[in-house]
C-alpha cells in the first residue's frame, strides 16, 4: 500500500510542477472539451486532477494519465491519448493504456495477479455549437491464469469495458457555458472471458451499460452527477450512482 501511495503522490507532484497558474477553464473557452469520454485530448500544459484520475495534455494532440483511485487499491495504471485528427466537425483518437494489479501491493492475501492492456480508437463530431456525439470501439487484453476475485471484477467494471471487445456511444448536450447532459451507452462486442466473469453471468444483456448524468463546469471545477443501469464498480448489472469531481488547470 506504501508502495503504491508514493507512486501516486510522486506522479501528481511531477505534474503539478509543470503546469502553469489555475485560469478559468469552461465550455465557453475555444477546444475545452470532456476530454474523458471523446477522442479530444486537453489542452497543451492543462492538468486535469481529482479522486478518479490525473492527466496531463501537451502539444495541444496528447493526454497522459491515470485512473488515480485504482491504484490504490493495487491496480497500478497509465494511459496515453492521442488526437490523430482534428477538423472543426471531427477529432479522432486512439488511447493506449496499461494496468497490473498486484495484491501484494496493498497487502491482499491473493495470489491472483494480472496485467491489461486496454486499447481504444474514438471518434467525436460537433454537429452545432452546443451537441457532441462520441463513438468508440475498445479492446482489452488480459489473459489471466485463474478466476478473478469479487475485488477485481469490481474495479474492472469501473474502468468501463464491458466486453473483451466493446461499443460505446455517448451524446453530450450544452446548457451554455456551466451545464452540459451526457447520455452514455455501452455493449459488449465480444464477451469477457470467463475469468471476468461472475458465475452464471453469460447472458449479453447483462453487461449492457446505460448512464444518464449532468456535467457542471465552474471556473476550474468539474462535477458529474446522476445514475446509470449496469454492470459497475457494485458489482452485477444494477442501478448505480454517477458521482465525480475534479479540478481542470489550464
Amino acid at each position: 500500500m506504501k508502495l503504491a501511495l508514493a507512486s501516486v503522490i510522486g506522479s501528481v507532484a511531477l505534474l503539478a510542477s509543470v503546469v502553469p497558474t489555475a485560469s478559468r477553464a469552461e465550455f465557453g473557452q475555444d477546444r475545452f472539451e470532456i476530454q474523458d469520454i471523446s477522442a479530444w485530448t486537453l489542452r497543451a500544459g492543462e492538468l486535469a486532477f481529482g479522486p478518479r484520475e490525473v492527466a496531463l495534455g501537451f502539444l495541444d494532440v496528447f493526454s497522459v494519465g491515470t485512473t488515480f483511485g485504482l491504484n490504490l487499491f493495487g491496480a497500478l495504471n497509465a494511459d496515453l491519448k492521442w488526437l490523430i485528427h482534428d477538423s472543426e466537425p471531427i477529432g479522432i483518437g486512439v488511447k493506449l493504456g496499461v494496468l497490473h494489479f498486484d495484491p501484494d501491493l496493498v497487502g491482499l492475501d491473493e495470489t491472483f495477479s494480472v496485467t491489461a492492456l486496454p486499447i481504444s480508437m474514438l471518434v467525436s463530431g460537433r454537429p452545432n455549437e452546443n451537441l457532441r456525439l462520441h463513438g468508440a470501439i475498445e479492446f482489452l487484453a488480459a489473459r489471466p491464469d485463474e478466476h478473478a476475485p469479487d475485488s477485481i471484477l469490481r474495479l474492472q467494471r469501473h474502468l468501463g469495458g464491458v466486453g473483451k471487445l466493446a461499443a460505446k456511444v455517448a451524446a453530450e448536450y450544452r446548457f451554455g457555458q456551466h451545464v452540459a447532459a451526457l447520455l452514455q451507452l455501452e455493449t459488449p462486442l465480444l464477451a469477457h472471458r470467463a475469468a471476468f466473469r461472475y458465475a452464471g453471468e453469460d447472458d449479453t444483456a447483462e453487461f449492457l451499460r446505460a448512464t444518464l448524468s449532468f456535467h457542471f463546469v465552474i471556473d476550474s471545477f468539474n462535477l458529474r452527477v446522476g445514475g446509470g443501469y449496469g454492470p459497475s464498480w457494485l458489482g452485477r448489472a444494477g442501478f448505480f450512482p454517477v458521482a465525480e469531481l475534479s479540478f481542470r488547470i489550464y
